[in-house]
């Protein structure tokens, strides 16, 4: 009973995703589509923009999950060694968090961008040439704003989600090492970041798929060209004709297939080490059974 709520949440995701993925075969009823068809994956990847898009998007992806990774890392080996986290500072990790993007995004456009606060503020203490500091950070190909906006909620996730774990490795194992010598910071880099790593991995794979498929903020801080895969998928959804819904819906496929292709290449990637260490002790192993 305790795992029920979950279990219907993660039902009505499935049930979504599976219904969406039938559209995309061409097959909505209530449309007059009834006939199973590749066509809409085809059109989308005859779509000359697509390449671009996938691109950019697993750009922004890649580089907001591995800066709030290492962010994240370094506040909480912070909070481990330097400064012990109070009430306060835990309460004020937790508001980003529950800001929505779109909340971020104006605060970013009003800090940040060429007219923004800092623009002002700069140019009032002399520097004549302070918008164009701003110029590269909204609205353009290198994506800058659009992580930058992903970091705020990011970085405190990862805070939230790996110190716990890391705090009771530290509180036992971490404590043995010091204890036989082991500076602090060996202590983290090797005793504890190894043994936190699933949780850790497990932190990268949700930020990467949450921003590989975000829409709000690529759409209101990131260039018209290239746009994200998911704003190219949600004006295909908007679109006023109808008959261009089994197209978003095979452009939103397209969406779960290459976020799970990538999410598995870096996966392969992590156990790699894992991998040829089992290689060479089922080789140690077949060498010792064989004499």
């Amino acid at each position: 009973m305790l795992f029920l709520p979950q279990a219907c949440i993660i039902s009505l995701l499935i049930i979504g995703v599976m219904v969406g993925m039938v559209q995309s075969f061409g097959i909505i009823p209530s449309l007059g589509f009834n006939d199973f068809t590749l066509e809409f994956y085809r059109q989308a990847l005859n779509n000359p923009q697509l390449k671009d898009s996938i691109v950019f998007s697993l750009k922004i992806a890649l580089a907001s999950s591995l800066f709030a990774i290492g962010l994240g890392l370094g506040i909480c080996y912070v909070w481990l060694h330097q400064i012990k986290p109070s009430k306060f500072s835990e309460m004020m990790i937790r508001i980003p968090i529950i800001v929505p993007h779109i909340v971020v995004s104006l605060f970013v456009l009003q800090f940040l961008s060429r007219t923004g606060l800092l623009a002002r503020l700069l140019f009032a203490l002399g520097i004549e040439n302070a918008r164009d500091w701003f110029e590269p950070l909204l609205y353009q190909p290198n994506g800058i704003g659009v992580i930058l906006s992903f970091l705020w909620k990011e970085v405190p996730f990862v805070v939230f989600y790996c110190f716990p774990m890391i705090q009771s490795i530290s509180d036992g194992l971490g404590q043995a090492a010091r204890t036989l010598g082991a500076s602090r910071w060996q202590t983290y880099w090797k005793i504890i970041l190894p043994l936190a790593k699933k949780t850790i991995f497990a932190a990268f794979f949700i930020i990467f798929m949450f921003t590989f498929g975000a829409y709000e903020l690529p759409a209101l801080l990131g260039p018209t060209v290239p746009r994200a895969l998911p704003v190219m998928t949600y004006q295909a959804y908007t679109h006023p004709d109808l008959g261009q819904r089994p197209y978003a819906m095979a452009m939103n496929g397209l969406i779960l297939f290459v976020g799970l292709a990538a999410i598995l290449c870096i996966w392969i990637l992590i156990s790699l080490p894992q991998i040829k260490h089992y290689r060479m002790t089922f080789r140690k192993g077949g060498v010792d059974y064989e004499g």
